[in-house]
């Protein structure tokens, strides 16, 4: 099995402890709220939303996605760090030659009071099958700006509601 990994980080205004509350603990609920457009629902297959739980993430019609299952791997809420793992999904996302990915989401301060949210994947490759590295890593890139946009689109919601 080989590893193909890939960094990337978002910065915002909002300090670690509320953007973790918001985009990660309470991202189950918001996800369909604040992106309605593509995000239907989350459900859980397996636990309670902690470690070891096993969810699947329904994505809206129009998508180019339909679902994908993760495991939620670590939530620690001291360091502010999040970890998870993409088990299963449609073919654009999950193919044969990818077994996994695990992604790790960390929030740290920045300079100016707001947040620097770092994030890596991991794409754990099938053993036996011959993989394209420059395109997994083109795929972990595209995922890398989505991420900041939906990010960015939780840091306007918890801007706009700071009860939130």
């Amino acid at each position: 099995m080989g590893v193909v990994t890939y960094e990337g980080q978002v910065a915002c205004s909002i300090p670690p402890a509320k953007m973790f509350k918001v985009f990660i603990l309470d991202s189950e609920t918001l996800l369909p709220k604040v992106l309605p457009q593509a995000i239907k629902s989350i459900v859980h297959l397996e636990g309670n939303g902690g470690p070891g739980t096993l969810r699947q993430i329904n994505f809206s019609k129009g998508s180019p996605l339909t679902y994908v299952k993760e495991t939620v791997d670590a939530i620690d809420k001291e360091n502010f760090i999040f970890e998870y793992s993409v088990v299963e999904g449609d073919p654009a996302l999950m193919n044969n030659a990818i077994e996994k990915i695990a992604y790790q989401i960390k929030f740290e301060p920045s300079p100016d009071g707001g947040s620097i949210c770092r994030r890596s994947s991991k794409s754990y490759t099938v053993d036996g099958i011959e993989v394209n590295e420059e395109e997994i890593k083109a795929g972990q890139a595209t995922a890398m700006e989505l991420f900041a946009g939906i990010f960015k689109t939780f840091e306007a919601y918890a801007l706009a509601n700071s009860d939130a």
